[in-house]
């Protein structure tokens, strides 16, 4: 209560200047009458009197009360704490009429400047003096529902940090919340919501690992083994699909994390995959894996001969889907491509390694033991039993692809295929008429387009 009396006090003594305009001594005795008389700046006043003021010219009247507002007066009186007999309306000219009153001690307030008043305020707040008591049981229950400054600013702090992960704790991230679905996926008891989760885990992950690095980081989380091969062991096609495009994406042209994948057996699981399904789009995906994965990666080539692979790729040359036999052929081309290019390294004992690492899988051999060249002519002779013109405007790029196969295997397979020469030459003389007849058409063209600037 003590510095809310001080502030009162305080803005008062700051008012007054503003409402009284400077001080001006008056020993005059001002005489009250039942009319309003303007008050001069200094001249003290009896009390009992009704006063006003006009703030915007600064003038001060006064006169005596009415009868009527007597007993308005009376009941003011008897309600006002101060028992003073008059109004101060100037504070160096007041007349105090005591009637029996102790006058109250002047506070030493007065003593100070207004800027020392200032600085005692500022400090009665900063040092809590006299300010109403806290319930201490409502502070807490406060403190509860709410935290305070310093621990908010700890927590924005934290968040700010948050905001930057790396991509490794991204795939750990991404790892750890994929082993929550490990088990459903194998078992194949997954439901459509949880499914929307896995491929999304397995999105983010695929864009994470075109990166080399990231691939790398996958492999050394043991990736392959925690997500790729539960994904291929379980029974959904469009788990199996995107987990395929992520091995893809994790081995191509990456020795190390190719390595990784051998280990985990992937390209038996391939394999398994290639012979076993129907579906034309899970056989391409992995297709495609499986050429990231043993591409310029001779060990991975020679478990891939061992365990089958040129005898399935032989078969789906046979019965496979017409898109899938094209895979096929481009990677078993590429395949024979590197061999021939290892001829043209000028270093001599690079050439060596280069040599013995891929004598190991002996492909050559391999494509003549397990009848693929038998198999590739078979397929161009029954595929160029229909009208070519007909094929070649329906599937120019399946016409390409098996003519090209045709070309590269041909100084492995070419002693086989002289057995079946009558067969080969007709279906060759027919694509060449083709190719001829191309040729004329492009002669045509550019005939008209010298005859059309001649005119």
């Amino acid at each position: 209560m003590r510095m809310q009396s001080n502030t009162i006090i305080l803005t008062c003594l700051l008012l007054l200047p503003v409402v009284f305009g400077n001080l001006e001594k008056n020993e005059t005795t001002f005489v009250p009458t039942r009319e309003w008389q303007t008050v001069k700046k200094g001249t003290p006043i009896p009390a009992g009197l009704h006063v006003r003021h006009n703030f915007e010219s600064g003038v001060t009247e006064a006169k005596l009360i009415d009868d009527n507002n007597v007993k308005e007066e009376d009941s003011n009186k008897s309600s006002n704490s101060t028992n003073t007999n008059s109004v101060m309306l100037h504070p160096e000219n007041t007349i105090l009429e005591e009637k029996d009153h102790v006058p109250a001690e002047k506070s030493d307030l007065f003593n100070y400047s207004i800027e020392e008043l200032k600085d005692r305020l500022k400090k009665m707040k900063q040092d809590g003096e006299d300010f109403p008591e806290i319930d201490i049981e409502h502070s807490k229950k406060i403190r509860q529902k709410f935290r305070d400054y310093e621990a908010l600013k700890k927590e924005f702090k934290s968040f700010e940090i948050n905001i930057t992960v790396s991509d490794s704790d991204l795939l750990s991230s991404y790892i750890k919340k994929f082993q929550a679905y490990k088990n459903k996926v194998t078992m194949g008891i997954l439901t459509t919501a949880e499914i929307e989760r896995i491929l999304d885990i397995l999105y983010n992950l695929e864009y994470l690992l075109h990166h080399i690095d990231n691939a790398k980081v996958f492999a050394d989380m043991e990736g392959m083994n925690k997500i790729i091969s539960p994904c291929l062991n379980g029974t959904n096609n469009e788990i199996k699909i995107e987990a395929l495009r992520l091995l893809g994406a994790a081995v191509q042209s990456n020795p190390k994390v190719q390595l990784k994948a051998l280990e985990n057996d992937l390209v038996q699981k391939l394999l398994h995959i290639l012979s076993t399904s129907s579906k034309s789009d899970l056989k391409s995906r992995c297709l495609f894996a499986l050429g990231a994965l043993i591409r310029q990666f001779p060990i991975a080539q020679k478990v891939w001969v061992d365990h089958g692979g040129v005898e399935i790729f032989g078969q789906i040359l046979v019965d496979g889907q017409l898109q899938v036999q094209m895979k096929v052929m481009k990677l078993i081309n590429d395949l024979i491509v590197e061999r021939q290019h290892i001829e043209y390294i000028t270093d001599v004992a690079q050439q060596e390694l280069r040599v013995k690492a891929y004598s190991a899988a002996d492909i050559e051999r391999k494509l003549l033991k397990y009848s693929y060249c038998d198999r590739l002519s078979n397929l161009m002779i029954t595929s160029f039993k229909i009208d070519l013109s007909d094929l070649l405007r329906t599937n120019y790029e399946f016409l390409k692809t098996i003519s090209d196969s045709m070309i590269t295997a041909a100084p492995i397979c070419i002693d086989k295929w002289r057995k079946h020469k009558d067969e080969f030459l007709p279906i060759i003389q027919h694509i060449l008429d083709l190719h001829h007849d191309l040729n004329i058409l492009i002669g045509m063209l550019q005939t008209l387009e010298t005859t059309h600037d001649e005119l």
